[in-house]
């Protein structure tokens, strides 16, 4: 649960990171135009994955510790999708196949 809220709050701060107009963003052509034409869906989309996380961390930890640990991972993935995002080596797949080897160890 903890690492679907994880994946919810990158997700989310990476729409709105793609929306911004004062990052120097490389993202490839395709994503461009679609976060160029769609730049309110993208921010919609953004927000109700942020909301969805929040929600899934205070559900699984309680109120005070999940909104707590939002923070912190909202601070987290912030702070690693202006790190990883402008160089664009991070592919997406190694993204999701970390993610599901996280999902899986906090399932055992």
């Amino acid at each position: 649960m903890i690492t679907v809220s994880v994946l919810l709050t990158f997700l989310g701060f990476e729409f709105f990171y793609q929306t911004s107009k004062k990052a120097i963003l490389s993202r490839p052509p395709k994503l461009e135009s679609w976060f160029l034409t769609n730049e309110k869906q993208a921010k919609i989309i953004g927000s109700g994955l942020l909301l969805v996380g929040l929600v899934l961390s205070v559900i699984y930890l309680g109120v005070g510790s999940g909104i707590f640990a939002f923070l912190s991972m909202l601070m987290l993935m912030g702070s690693l999708v202006v790190l990883i995002s402008p160089i664009w080596k991070l592919k997406i797949y190694w993204l999701f196949a970390g993610f599901v080897l996280l999902f899986l160890i906090e399932i055992l």
